[in-house]
C-alpha cells in the first residue's frame, strides 16, 4: 500500500502513517496512474480534508454517510421506521456491536437510536477498509449535528470478529449484528464494486454464531439476501423480510440456537 499528499497536509496523517504502518510517498504532481507504475502498487491513499480516499484499479473508496444520512432523516421526518429499530431493535442505551462493519451505515443508524447512553463498536477484518473508514469517520465534516454525534461515538476495530467474540465476557452487549458480503450479490451495483476489492469474503461461520448467541444479551441478527441458504446453513430459523424486499433478516433471540 502507498500514501500519497494531496495539495496540503492535513491534520491527522501523521496518526494515521503510525496506525497503519504504510508508506508516505510524496506526489510530485504525477498522476495516480503514474504513481502506481512508478511504485509498483495496485492500491493508492490520497489523504484530504475529510480523510483517506483509496484509489486504484480504476476505482476509488472513501467513507461518507450518505446511505445512513438519508435513512436517519426520514426516521427523525416520521416516514419511515429504520430497520435498526423496526427489525433489529436497536433503543437507547444499547450496546451494539457490528461485527462487518463495512462502510458502517448500519453501525451510524444503530449509533443514532443508541444515543449518548447507548456503545456502539464495529469490527472490521480487512485492514485497508477497516483504515479507511474509521480515519474517515474521525475526519468528516458536517454542520448536523446528530449526524456528527452519531458517528462520533463510534468504535472502529480493525479485528478478526470471531477472535473478538471470544474474548468479550457473556452478555456483554445488547445485540450483536452480521452483515457479511452476500455469497450472491443483489444488484451489480458500481458503487459496491470499490468495497468487494477490499472486502473479507469469508463466509460467516457457525461458531461466529454461536459465541454471538453468548455474547448477546438480548439477540443475534444475521443480514442476508433474501432466499439465501446462508440462514439454514447456520442454523438460524426466524428470518424476518418484507415481499418487496432484496434482503432478510435471521433473528435469534437468546438461546435459540443449538
Amino acid at each position: 500500500m502507498t500514501l500519497t499528499q494531496s495539495e496540503a497536509f492535513f491534520e491527522g496523517l501523521d496518526e494515521f502513517l503510525v496506525a497503519t504502518g504504510w508508506e508516505f510517498v510524496p506526489r510530485n504532481r504525477r498522476s495516480l496512474e503514474k504513481l502506481c507504475s512508478d511504485t509498483g502498487a495496485q492500491w493508492v491513499v490520497v489523504w484530504g480534508s475529510e480523510g483517506p480516499v483509496l484509489y486504484g484499479q480504476g476505482e476509488r473508496l472513501f467513507f461518507h454517510p450518505n446511505m445512513a444520512k438519508n435513512r436517519i432523516s426520514q426516521h427523525r421526518r416520521g416516514l419511515s421506521v429504520d430497520v435498526m429499530q423496526r427489525v433489529v431493535g436497536v433503543k437507547a442505551g444499547d450496546r451494539f456491536l457490528d461485527c462487518t462493519v463495512g462502510l458502517g451505515a448500519d453501525a451510524i443508524v444503530a449509533s443514532y437510536l443508541a444515543g449518548d447512553t447507548g456503545q456502539v463498536v464495529g469490527l472490521e477484518s480487512s485492514e485497508v477498509l477497516a483504515f479507511i473508514v474509521s480515519f474517515g469517520m474521525r475526519y468528516y465534516q458536517t454542520s448536523i449535528r446528530w449526524l456528527k454525534d452519531a458517528i462520533g461515538r463510534i468504535k472502529v476495530i480493525n479485528t478478526d470478529h470471531l477472535r473478538f467474540l471470544r474474548e468479550q465476557e457473556s452478555e456483554s452487549f445488547d445485540i450483536v449484528y452480521f452483515d457479511p458480503m452476500f455469497r450472491v450479490p443483489v444488484t451489480a451495483s458500481h458503487g459496491l464494486s470499490p468495497l468487494r476489492s477490499v472486502a473479507d469474503h469469508r463466509p460467516l461461520s457457525r461458531e461466529a454464531v454461536r459465541e454471538a448467541v453468548r455474547v448477546a444479551k438480548r439477540r443475534v441478527v444475521v443480514k442476508e439476501r433474501k432466499g439465501s441458504l446462508e440462514f439454514s446453513r447456520l442454523g438460524i430459523e426466524h428470518v424476518v423480510g418484507g415481499e418487496s424486499s432484496r434482503v432478510a433478516y435471521g433473528i435469534i433471540e437468546k438461546g435459540g440456537i443449538a
